[in-house]
């Protein structure tokens, strides 16, 4: 796909892999609205980049979209990329009888749920376009569970699986004109995505590389672009899940639980 001349949408665009995204491909030519929840982030987007559009939104929250879908046809009246980037990551101590069930749902509702409900809401207008694509970012620990990550690997793996199925609808009725990439990150502790990364970390990918990569795998028609680490990942997952992931939870607890669960 050419990537000039687009209208793009992007969620979770005022930081991290989505603003970087946005930023390279607002310098390419084609324009660009970003999504996020945070005012006073967005401002800082635009002060920094008005070239970029802003939406103050959730993807969790069906109304805010519903709203965004009135406010592109002025806006973005051709969109044809949509990209999804919005996510959190949280650990969670799933034996603390405490723990707060919204709080524990809250990977689930924005990773998943909000990928879901945006492509689902904007697809009948991609379909109207002669070329159009959707991109969903999963993670590598969709292919390996991280025990502190109970439903950020479970939402995860949910976007892959969500990601496959759309596509296969897609050629299934002929639409061979939306195509549908998911990109698969590693580690890139630049996001800030949490607290606990080490950017010295051998699964640890330059923010620019990844951005990179993305923008060859969009420009091919990839249908899945797995990014560093994440190939090691899908490999170990396809021939020594259990061992592999026993090894990382005996690691990663103890990094995010010292104290014990």
């Amino acid at each position: 796909m050419k990537l000039t001349n687009n209208e793009v949408l992007i969620t979770g665009g005022t930081s991290g892999i989505g603003l970087a995204l946005a930023i390279e491909l607002s310098k390419r030519g084609n324009k660009v609205v970003v999504i996020g929840r945070n005012n006073d982030r967005l401002a800082a987007v635009q002060a920094e980049h008005p070239e970029i559009l802003t939406f103050q939104g959730d993807v969790a929250d069906r109304q805010s979209l519903v709203v965004l879908q009135e406010w592109l046809p002025n806006n973005l009246p051709n969109l044809n990329i949509i990209i999804n980037s919005a996510g959190i990551m949280k650990p969670h101590n799933l034996l603390d009888p405490d723990l707060d069930l919204d709080e524990l749902l809250s990977d689930i509702h924005i990773n998943l749920v909000g990928t879901i409900t945006v492509d689902k809401l904007f697809l009948p207008q991609l379909i109207r376009q002669k070329e159009a694509m959707i991109v969903n970012i999963s993670s590598g620990l969709a292919y390996l569970s991280s025990a502190p990550h109970p439903t950020y690997s479970a939402s995860k793996a949910g976007v892959q699986m969500f990601t496959s199925a759309l596509r296969d609808q897609l050629a299934y009725a002929h639409k061979d004109n939306v195509h549908v990439m998911e990109l698969v990150p590693p580690l890139v502790a630049e996001t800030n995505l949490e607290n606990v990364t080490a950017s010295n970390s051998f699964s640890n990918m330059d923010l620019n590389d990844l951005i990179n990569v993305a923008i060859k795998g969009m420009e091919q028609n990839k249908h899945r672009v797995n990014a560093g680490a994440a190939k090691m990942l899908r490999k170990m997952r396809n021939t020594a899940a259990d061992r592999t992931e026993a090894m990382m939870a005996k690691e990663s607890l103890k990094l995010y639980f010292p104290e014990g669960l």
